[in-house]
């Protein structure tokens, strides 16, 4: 509700996804854990969603532990996608994942909701013999390194059409290996893979994100036994997360990317003492309170946001 009201008075039109999973531990019998055998521990498996542009957390989803990390991602974007749809603007809505999120149902919810979409896909023999394909007039010299951009048309078996694979190439210096290839599969048309391959990249701020999800909200606290339990607290923590994010918008100019942990430290927890006079509150702030300019001013915004 908070991010869709942000967007709402904000007109923001264009939008970057980043869909990821992370886990978080369990410690005990709490209700739907289970072992994941890429985190090698027991616990949830939830996915998350985020707008890049804002930073703000769109949605996200409890799961037992020993969830793939893309399953029944079309379900889970599909309420994020209708949100975003129901905005009052015209909107762009572009999409990033990893390769746990390669599934032709994906691609196809992204294609009814007209989204674009950048995945990561996992090498296979037969991408990987297009791509040679297509360096075989350029081979690379041992001693020096290389990257080639390229791209080709490849239908997996279980695609319902042929989709455009974009290909970055690369070859290090001194290597016996010839080329490493990394594969992205896009609806993208008419950018160049080059260009395509750095909006990609970008999205490894996710985990910034997801990191201050869970490291200054506790997103991945685990306490309660129940499984409803642990879902609504980390539910909460979203709402919180997002709340702080747009404060941050709104009021920290001087550095968007501050924690809650450096806000904390500098804004929240101060020493200070309240008091009344002629039906006015005062804040008296401690005497050698280095950031008193800052939260003065930040006091003076807030009164005139309220007016």
């Amino acid at each position: 509700m908070a991010a869709a009201l942000a967007f709402r008075l904000s007109g923001q039109s264009r939008f970057v996804l980043d869909i990821d999973s992370t886990h978080c531990d369990t410690f005990g019998n709490q209700e739907r854990f289970a072992f994941n055998a890429h985190y090698m521990a027991y616990g949830y498996h939830p996915q998350v969603v985020f707008d890049q542009e804002s930073g703000l957390l769109l949605d996200a989803l409890m799961r037992p532990g020993n969830e793939y990390t893309g399953k029944e991602a079309d379900k889970f974007v599909e309420t994020t996608f209708s949100r975003l749809s129901a905005l009052p603007q015209s909107t762009s809505v572009i999409i990033r994942g990893d390769s746990g999120f390669a599934a032709p149902k994906f691609y196809e919810m992204c294609d009814t909701h007209g989204v674009d979409f950048l995945v990561r896909l996992k090498a296979n023999s037969k991408l990987g013999k297009l791509a040679e394909t297509a360096l075989v007039d350029c081979p690379p010299k041992y001693e020096e390194s290389k990257c080639v951009y390229h791209e080709f048309k490849y239908q997996a078996a279980s695609w319902g059409k042929a989709r455009r694979v974009i290909v970055c190439s690369t070859h290090t210096a001194d290597e016996l290996v010839p080329w490493n290839h990394a594969f992205v599969v896009t609806s993208l048309a008419s950018e160049a893979p080059e260009t395509l391959f750095k909006t990609y990249r970008q999205r490894g701020n996710a985990e910034n994100q997801i990191k201050e999800l869970k490291c200054g909200f506790g997103f991945d606290k685990t306490d309660s036994s129940t499984f409803a339990r642990n879902t609504a607290r980390a539910l909460i923590t979203g709402i919180a997360y997002n709340l702080v994010q747009l404060f941050k918008q709104l009021f920290v100019s001087e550095d968007r990317r501050s924690t809650i942990s450096s806000l904390r430290f500098s804004l929240f927890h101060i020493a200070g003492r309240i008091t009344w006079h002629a039906r006015r509150v005062v804040i008296h702030l401690a005497s050698n309170y280095v950031y008193r300019n800052w939260f003065s001013r930040l006091m003076d915004e807030v009164h005139q946001l309220a007016t």
